[in-house]
This record gives structure tokens, C-alpha cells and sequence, in this order.
């Protein structure tokens, strides 16, 4: 984790890894990184179902104020879909991914 993730998490994992002994770091990290990697997954169909559920409403809107609203959530959903699938390609060509 090298991106913002690590900037918003890393200082949590380290404090919560402090005086504990070999092992208990690596299990330590290994489960938070695997739960990290299960809210991946979950935001990555978050953002998913945001992206249908705001195309499907910026279709059916009547006016432009409307449509203009549903565009710029729209856009919101494909940059913070853009970010999850950025991470998650990071993690897999750190190897971290499963």
C-alpha cells in the first residue's frame, strides 16, 4: 500500500503492530491486510452499483438541472471506481493480492 490508503491506514497498522513479537506482527498484518483487501472488494461494488444507479436516474430525469445533477455524481462514482481498482492493481503487482 503505497498510495493513499497507506497514507490514510499505514499509521493505524503500525501502532496496532507496536511490542508485539515476530509472529505476532506478521499475523497482525497478514489479517489486516486480508480485511483490507475484503473492503476492496466491497467498495469496489459499492462504486458499481453507484455507477448504475446514477445512469439509470440521469436517463429518467426531465430537466437539465436534473441531469446535470446525476452527471456530476456520476463522474464522482467513476473517479472513486477509478481509485478502488487502482489499489486493488497495486496490491496484485505487489503480490498482496487474494
Amino acid at each position: 500500500m503505497g498510495s493513499f490508503w497507506k497514507r490514510l491506514f499505514g499509521a493505524e497498522r503500525q501502532e496496532a503492530a507496536a511490542g508485539k513479537g515476530q509472529y505476532g506482527v506478521d499475523y497482525i498484518e497478514v489479517a489486516a491486510l486480508m480485511q483490507f483487501n475484503r473492503n476492496l472488494v466491497e467498495a469496489l461494488q459499492h462504486e458499481k452499483t453507484g455507477i448504475e444507479f446514477y445512469t439509470k436516474f440521469l436517463r429518467e430525469a426531465n430537466d437539465e438541472r436534473g441531469k446535470e445533477m446525476y452527471r456530476n455524481l456520476l463522474e464522482e462514482e467513476v473517479r472513486h471506481l477509478k481509485m478502488v481498482e487502482q489499489e486493488i492493481e497495486e496490491h496484485r503487482v505487489q503480490g498482496i493480492w487474494s
